[in-house]
């Protein structure tokens, strides 16, 4: 599993740090090494073979017994979740890209609530989300900040985040995205020295 170095960590912290003495704007960054765990889609697809494929040859072959039947699921079962299980990332390639994103998107937003970024002053709370397993990477900002932000400077945001983490950078990519976020807050936020940090400023890892 990728852990992160405490130089990695601190490079996000101190962009963290950098950004909200631009604005009143509160930054996050949550990195989630999976948002399913391998065993579970392991059991889930050994299941599902076990099930299907020696059905499958008893059909073909009637004089497949029931037991013999029987027999082969269960060891398809065995076979199948130790491969899985003893593969990192394989079980987790198997699951279709719409079903891994829909997941990971369901899991940002519940860290959005979870991390208290809803909580903030403002409501300038921005969550820099990425889970590791399901290649997936998102921005959750809160209400009002990409309606003032716009489209346009909010999709620089997002590329700036995106095109690091996609090349395998991820610390890159949160730095850069917490900069940029930073920057195009910096009107809309205006930095209140008096404001008290309310989120946590280091990378939390999941």
């Amino acid at each position: 599993m990728r852990r992160f170095s405490d130089s990695e960590r601190c490079r996000v912290t101190e962009a963290i740090h950098e950004a909200e003495r631009k604005t009143s704007g509160e930054f996050v960054a949550v990195v989630a090494h999976a948002v399913d765990h391998d065993v579970f889609v392991a059991l889930l697809w050994s299941a599902v073979l076990a099930l299907f494929l020696p059905g499958f040859v008893f059909l073909m072959l009637p004089k497949f017994s029931g037991v013999r039947c029987i027999e082969w699921q269960v060891g398809v079962f065995l076979v199948t979740a130790a491969v899985l299980v003893f593969t990192p990332g394989l079980a987790m390639r198997l699951i279709p890209k719409h079903i891994r994103h829909a997941r990971a998107r369901q899991f940002a937003r519940a860290q959005f609530y979870e991390q208290g970024v809803h909580t903030t002053h403002d409501h300038s709370g921005v969550l820099f989300f990425v889970a590791l397993a399901e290649r997936y990477v998102e921005i959750v900002a809160d209400k009002g900040i990409h309606e003032r932000v716009g489209e346009a400077q909010w999709q620089k945001i997002i590329d700036s985040f995106l095109e690091p983490v996609h090349r395998g950078d991820v610390i890159e990519g949160l730095v850069a995205g917490i900069e940029a976020c930073g920057h195009a807050m910096e009107q809309h936020y205006p930095a209140d020295p008096d404001a008290a940090h309310e989120l946590s400023d280091g990378l939390i890892e999941i």
